[in-house]
């Protein structure tokens, strides 16, 4: 009985169409985000311990540094939140996206995050490295933001730049990496807030760090950190190519020539890196092994100035949370313009 064995045939091959079907508009529906968890509560105080055991800041206390993590740890987990999410809306370049990293930025704003008491130098040293990473992050999500959302950010982000810049330029303190991170966190705001006047002070600085790399490429108060030379040259390069990427995007040369003072730091922080005994002569002392690497600096040199750098190079991490996440996408906000 043939007729019946056709019927079945023909019932399995439509049961197997409907289903490939079904697979392929599965496939095919856009996938829905995840939900935006709220945000946690601002932190508006900080009383941070110091992490070192010497005056110098070239050895660091495991107690206290165990101590400043978990003091920090409210900080570090906003920021990275805000960096994940914000670079996956860079990625997806929708405003559905970004909405849940504005969110987030929002609240804080709002609860005036940063602009509470600051009891320790450590707690104005982190202020102003968030306020880098959060401002440019926020650079990669303005054009997402709602005009109520700027309207909250921008200003806070303006006050925390002021406040954080009341500390880091006192005439007391020291010109080093804290000075380049300040100005990396003033270039960010200014772009961010649309203030010519934070993008001029972060020029002035860009101009005076130039100023401080000697003729060997190196920067005389970060040798001064002993064993963490090394380590203090990757983290003051960081902030300083970031800034002028920054302005490369904006169609000003900070970088300057190739043999210049940016590109001899550069040139002397990758030998160190590649083989800290020459920090080791250069400090007096035998470096950290870990040696330091800073974070995206490389990858914006070296997409940016291939022929200036050696054909073998380290590997640096293309992101951070103190530079807003993945600097790929950061060039590529920038590339595509702020608005």
């Amino acid at each position: 009985m043939p007729a019946p064995l056709a019927d079945d045939r023909q019932t399995s091959l439509r049961a197997l169409f409907w289903s490939a079907l079904l697979v392929t508009l599965i496939a095919a529906a856009p996938a829905t985000a995840a939900p935006c968890p709220s945000p946690p509560p601002p932190v508006r105080d900080l009383d941070l311990p110091r992490f070192y055991a010497d005056e110098e800041g070239s050895r660091i206390d495991p107690e206290l540094a165990r101590r400043h993590k978990a003091a920090v740890e409210p900080l570090t987990a906003f920021l990275r939140k805000v960096v994940a999410e914000t670079d996956k809306a860079a990625k997806r370049g929708d405003t559905e996206a970004a909405r849940c990293p504005l969110d987030w930025i929002a609240a804080w704003a709002k609860g005036e995050a940063w602009l509470g008491h600051m009891g320790t130098k450590q707690a104005e040293y982190q202020r102003k490295w968030d306020l880098a990473g959060v401002a440019l992050a926020y650079l990669k999500l303005k054009r997402h933001a709602s005009p109520a959302q700027r309207s909250v950010i921008e200003p806070w982000l303006v006050r925390l730049a002021d406040t954080a810049r009341t500390f880091q330029l006192d005439p007391g303190r020291k010109r080093n990496n804290h000075l380049y991170w300040m100005g990396l966190g003033l270039a960010a705001t200014g772009l961010a807030a649309d203030s010519k006047r934070h993008w001029q002070e972060a020029r002035a600085i860009m101009t005076e760090a130039l100023g401080h790399v000697r003729a060997d490429g190196t920067l005389p108060l970060e040798l001064d950190r002993g064993q963490r030379a090394l380590h203090y040259h990757a983290f003051a390069v960081t902030p300083l190519v970031a800034l002028a990427e920054l302005a490369a995007s904006r169609g000003e040369d900070w970088y300057g020539p190739a043999g210049g003072p940016l590109d001899r730091l550069v040139s002397r922080t990758l030998a160190g890196i590649n083989d800290p005994r020459t920090f080791e002569a250069l400090a007096g002392v035998a470096q950290e092994p870990s040696g330091g690497r800073g974070y995206g600096w490389l990858t914006f040199y070296r997409d940016r100035f291939p022929d200036r750098l050696p054909k073998t190079l380290p590997e640096v991490p293309e992101k951070h949370r103190w530079l807003g996440g993945d600097v790929r996408l950061l060039r590529q906000s920038l590339a595509a313009g702020v608005r």
